[in-house]
């Protein structure tokens, strides 16, 4: 499969370890978003943006003890989770204040699976409610994302402000390569 002029092996996205640039990461992530965005109401864009921000790309992917990829793409932590974790040193903030500790997030078998949870994680728990009901209600993905930091998903003040920064990118990315695709399709045929 071709996404964004990069060619994606689907059947080995879910065992990727490292990515080699933001366009292999989108690529890989893309089709996963897209399902899991129709479930919210939101664009698949802001979904890779916020995968993009927790995990550096996926060159900084949380680690189990093991040294094995804990596939977490949203930085869930493992708090009340009975399935397989990963223990790291994290940045939060205190009061505006970055501050490094311990924390335990979840572990997945596989980077849908964090996707689906994801959306689990956000559909069931009531402090997310505003959230889910702007993207049902309005599709106003920027929104959703400023109602998930509101609702305290995330300790960094700045966590809506750098998703949606980089979902702008991305859109502007992906009119980039269609205007360059455009050309070579209208000659073919």
């Amino acid at each position: 499969m071709t996404v964004n002029g990069v060619e994606v092996d689907t059947a080995r996205a879910p065992s990727k370890t490292r990515f080699s640039s933001p366009e292999e990461f989108i690529a890989t992530m893309l089709p996963m978003a897209e399902k899991a965005a129709q479930r919210l109401g939101v664009e698949p864009r802001f979904l890779v943006a916020q995968a993009a921000l927790e995990t550096g790309w996926g060159k900084s992917m949380i680690r189990q003890k093991d040294g094995s990829n804990s596939h977490n793409l949203f930085g869930i932590k493992s708090t009340g989770w009975k399935g397989a974790s990963a223990t790291v040193t994290t940045t939060e903030y205190v009061n505006g204040k970055a501050t490094r500790e311990k924390a335990g997030f979840r572990a997945y078998d596989s980077f849908e699976h964090s996707f689906n949870d994801y959306v689990t994680l956000l559909e069931n728990n009531d402090r997310y409610r505003t959230a889910i009901q702007v993207a049902s209600n309005t599709g106003d993905s920027e929104r959703f994302v400023k109602e998930l930091q509101k609702a305290g998903y995330a300790t960094d003040p700045q966590y809506a402000r750098k998703i949606n920064q980089i979902a702008r990118k991305m859109q502007t990315y992906q009119t980039v390569a269609d205007a360059s695709a455009a050309p070579a399709m209208r000659t073919r045929g």
